[in-house]
């Protein structure tokens, strides 16, 4: 009779021994994910300000006063609650992305337009260095190593597509001060087709939730830019008009990635809906579905 009574008692604290380690890991696996979420927002702030910002450079010479952008200040209050949030071990990285994203919100009006656009793209892949390590914890802690081996397969080629997009915009930024423009068209077509190849390998493995059929869509809309008129500042519009299209679904395409692992893991992502406008008219309106 002793020995059941033990039984039955080691088994119940077994039983709720395991219960509570499964609790903590769902908790961190949720607190985990919501600093992923906030991350990603984080990004899309970032893209929405060097948008506004190139746009204000564009029409007023730098070094010359600019107003206040009111995204600075939901990007302030969103770093902010990440590094306090964010787990101790990676505090020092929030810290450091938090300093450059001050610096980069008090002297963006000086910048160049390369400049700002350089800038602004580095502390965009800052972001997606901590998105990628919260990640890479999360997935090795839960035990999911098919999700966690598709998920690195498919990292370095978002890294190298965001590279090509920034070789893309800076052939973009000289072309009206190129004479030879028929070595920019093959330079152009080039980076647009590494690009597309790029993007087209992050989205094969997630077939089911990404239509490859928009990557056909951009080539005809490049294709539809007369990369040899006359007006050399009318196709350096367009071609920047373009670069943000496709800048908006490399970013979508990473959204179904980060969705996709959220949903094996039982997390609900949010959609993130971008409105941007370009002199006074809407040019991109993408869903994150």
């Amino acid at each position: 009779m002793l020995y059941l009574i033990l039984s039955i008692i080691i088994t119940i604290t077994a039983i709720s021994a395991w219960a509570y380690h499964v609790k903590l890991r769902r908790q961190q696996l949720n607190s985990r994910f919501n600093q992923i979420i906030g991350l990603r927002q984080l990004i899309h702030l970032l893209r929405f300000h060097r948008r506004q910002t190139h746009l204000q450079l564009c029409n007023t010479p730098h070094n010359q006063n600019q107003p206040a952008l009111a995204e600075s200040m939901a990007i302030q209050s969103l770093i902010r609650s990440l590094l306090n949030q964010a787990e101790h071990n990676n505090k020092p990285m929030y810290r450091l992305l938090m300093q450059r994203i001050s610096k980069l919100l008090d002297e963006w009006p000086s910048y160049s337009i390369p400049r700002n656009q350089t800038i602004h793209g580095k502390t965009i892949r800052h972001v997606l260095y901590l998105i990628d390590d919260t990640i890479t914890q999360t997935l090795i802690a839960a035990d999911k190593d098919a999700i966690f081996k598709q998920y690195q397969s498919v990292w370095p080629i978002t890294l190298n597509a965001i590279d090509s997009l920034s070789r893309f915009r800076y052939t973009i930024h000289y072309y009206s001060g190129n004479s030879d423009k028929e070595i920019m068209e093959r330079e152009l077509n080039l980076h647009l087709k590494i690009l597309h190849r790029r993007l087209k390998q992050i989205a094969i493995p997630y077939t089911e939730v990404i239509e490859l059929q928009i990557l056909e869509e951009l080539t005809v809309q490049f294709n539809r830019i007369d990369l040899r008129h006359s007006e050399a500042t009318k196709v350096e519009s367009e071609l920047y008009l373009f670069s943000l299209q496709v800048s908006d679904v490399l970013f979508q395409f990473y959204d179904h990635v980060l969705s996709e692992i959220g949903r094996e893991l039982s997390i609900k992502m949010p959609a993130v809906t971008m409105h941007e406008e370009q002199e006074g008219q809407k040019v991109i309106h993408l869903l994150t579905r």
